[in-house]
């Protein structure tokens, strides 16, 4: 399973991205997942009050709930690792990781204003940004312009391709 890492900061278009991303690898034929940080702190919406929840309390290392074909489960005491090896076990071929910005996974950090540029400095293991004009500091990386979206998702493709092992879990 490969992965890649989509991080910046609230309302620098990463929802948005990720799913250009997801279409555009789902289009190729790859089984795509996705894991979204909830960074805003609580129980993700869905949760509080209900039966699942209320088995979490109880003490279930796992709580799951699936319903029309959708399936939640909260578990308060898995890891990240623990998570990805989910999708992995899922037989997911790339998965997105939106946010988690302090992980070491390949990733695309999206910059909304000249400010977020600090971003920069404090994430490891970028393979390009995606910024609304070209700033200087991230010439180290492959830099894309907001109306370059398309340019971005073809870069990435090749580069997946390309360099296989510096997007593989495991």
């Amino acid at each position: 399973m490969k992965i890649i890492q989509i991080t910046g900061y609230k309302n620098s278009g990463k929802t948005n991205l990720s799913t250009k991303i997801i279409e555009m690898f789902t289009e190729t034929g790859l089984k795509v997942g996705s894991l979204k940080h909830h960074g805003h702190g609580g129980i993700s919406l869905g949760f509080s009050n209900t039966d699942s929840e209320k088995h979490r309390k109880a003490g279930a290392a796992i709580a799951g709930v699936e319903g029309e074909g959708v399936f939640q489960f909260s578990a308060p005491d898995l890891s990240l690792e623990q998570l990805i090896d989910f999708y992995a076990f899922m037989k997911i071929d790339v998965l997105i990781v939106e946010g988690f910005k302090d992980q070491p996974f390949p990733k695309l950090v999206l910059l909304s204003e000249k400010e977020d540029r600090i971003l920069l400095d404090g994430v490891e293991n970028i393979k390009a940004v995606l910024s609304p004009s070209t700033l200087e500091k991230a010439a180290a990386y492959p830099t894309f312009k907001r109306d370059e979206t398309d340019a971005l998702l073809s870069w990435l493709k090749q580069d997946m391709i390309d360099n296989k092992s510096d997007y593989a879990w495991k």
